[in-house]
């Protein structure tokens, strides 16, 4: 996660909200939150912050300068998101643009906790599992009631009123947090500045070329944020939107760009550098990145990280609330055979369908070395499954650049002898 956001993205939201309160309700499930947002955007200038400080100072900018702009900006779009040409798309696929911040908004609609906060989930998840389990007593009963039911005879141990500053656990009061409330936030809605990416090549590609006569080193997202806060926005909410908006960028933008990126390294290298803290947001990538860890180490399984996390909660609960509890022994499977393939954490993810041919080990690599290590070594990834799971009858390897998987069926592990 980056340490770089345009701060008019919240205000523009808020706005949105704000605006469609006032229209019918009919009228208002018609209208797409990321589409106005981005038609807004693409009409104000961009307020980009790096800093704690920066984000501060751009967000009193935005309020002091820009507050009439903005209203009027949502207005319009409002009445001409319906004529964007953009509009009839696909949206962009959650994977390019989901962050932390949308799967812990999931997470707290799963578990019925809307002040839940990264640090909180491995013993949220804990508790969701405990109350669904499959008993005579608790099987007709939601999550909502189940937690009424247990915080009645003292089931659930709350922590100590000094471990969180933001709960009052005397009375049992969630009190609001801010930056809480600004991350979860960012989770409602999905567009992009295309020009984010092309200005990080950029900049990335100049610091290399540029390395040996900067004075000072600098940091990425404080050049990109001097770069971006110099360019007109080009947000986009679909697929066909970033690939328009990209093109157009690169044909009519290019030389801006990169000459903005070079004033922007020379001008950073001599100033000198102030400890500063990360934008509001960055906060929590430390909380999230701490519970992922705790959670591979509860559930037995490296393959776990917060892309994944949601879903495996989801599949969990499910199961625990039909009796199904063998998820536990076959996640504690794949685990050992993420294991003894030598993975990291994060390199993969694995996982077991059910398909009429038999059982499928879906293995999707998330990097392209641990894709080449599997693909370099079925033979040993057949042994490994096989001793757990004997009647898998394919493992499919799919990669984050390949549209289609490498398929290891049951008959080339006979021809190879493991069966």
């Amino acid at each position: 996660m980056t340490s770089l956001k345009n701060v008019l993205e919240e205000i523009v939201v808020l706005e949105v909200q704000e605006q469609i309160t006032h229209i019918s309700p009919t009228a208002r499930e018609a209208i797409n939150l990321s589409e106005v947002a981005a038609f807004a955007l693409n009409r104000l200038p961009v307020l980009y912050a790096s800093t704690s400080r920066g984000w501060l100072q751009q967000r009193k900018r935005a309020h002091n300068e820009l507050q009439h702009q903005i209203v009027s900006s949502v207005q319009q779009a409002l009445l001409g998101v319906k004529r964007d040409p953009l509009r009839k798309s696909t949206r962009i696929a959650a994977s390019k643009v989901e962050t932390p911040a949308h799967i812990l908004a999931r997470l707290q609609k799963l578990f019925s906790k809307p002040s839940l906060r990264w640090q909180d989930v491995p013993r949220a998840f804990q508790e969701a599992l405990t109350l669904v389990s499959y008993t005579p007593e608790y099987a007709s009963l939601s999550i909502n009631d189940r937690h009424r039911l247990q915080e009645i005879k003292g089931y659930l141990h709350r922590k100590d009123i000094h471990q969180n500053e933001h709960r009052d656990w005397h009375n049992n009061v969630e009190l609001p947090n801010p930056e809480l409330k600004s991350y979860i936030l960012s989770a409602s809605y999905f567009l992009t500045n295309v020009l984010e990416d092309l200005a990080n090549q950029e900049v990335q590609n100049q610091l290399t070329h540029m390395a040996n006569v900067l004075p000072r080193k600098v940091g990425i997202d404080d050049v990109s944020a001097y770069v971006l806060n110099r360019l007109p926005a080009m947000y986009a909410t679909t697929e066909q939107g970033v690939l328009w908006q990209t093109q157009k960028a690169k044909e009519q933008l290019s030389s801006q760009i990169e000459s903005t990126v070079i004033q922007s390294l020379m001008t950073l290298g001599k100033t000198p550098r102030r400890l500063a803290d990360p934008i509001p947001s960055l906060k929590f990538a430390d909380e999230c990145e701490q519970a992922i860890s705790d959670l591979r180490l509860i559930f037995q399984r490296e393959d776990i990280i917060w892309q994944n996390v949601a879903t495996l909660a989801e599949y969990a609960i499910e199961h625990e609330r039909q009796g199904m509890t063998y998820w536990r022994q076959q996640w504690r499977m794949l685990g050992q055979i993420y294991s003894e393939m030598y993975l990291k954490p994060g390199d993969a993810d694995l996982s077991l369908s059910h398909t009429a041919e038999g059982e499928v080990l879906i293995v999707r690599a998330h990097t392209k070395e641990a894709f080449g290590w599997l693909a370099d070594n079925p033979k040993n990834l057949g042994i490994s499954t096989l001793r757990l799971f004997p009647a898998v009858a394919e493992i499919e390897l799919y990669g984050f650049f390949l549209d289609f998987s490498i398929n290891y069926t049951r008959e080339e592990m006979a021809a190879d002898g493991i069966i």
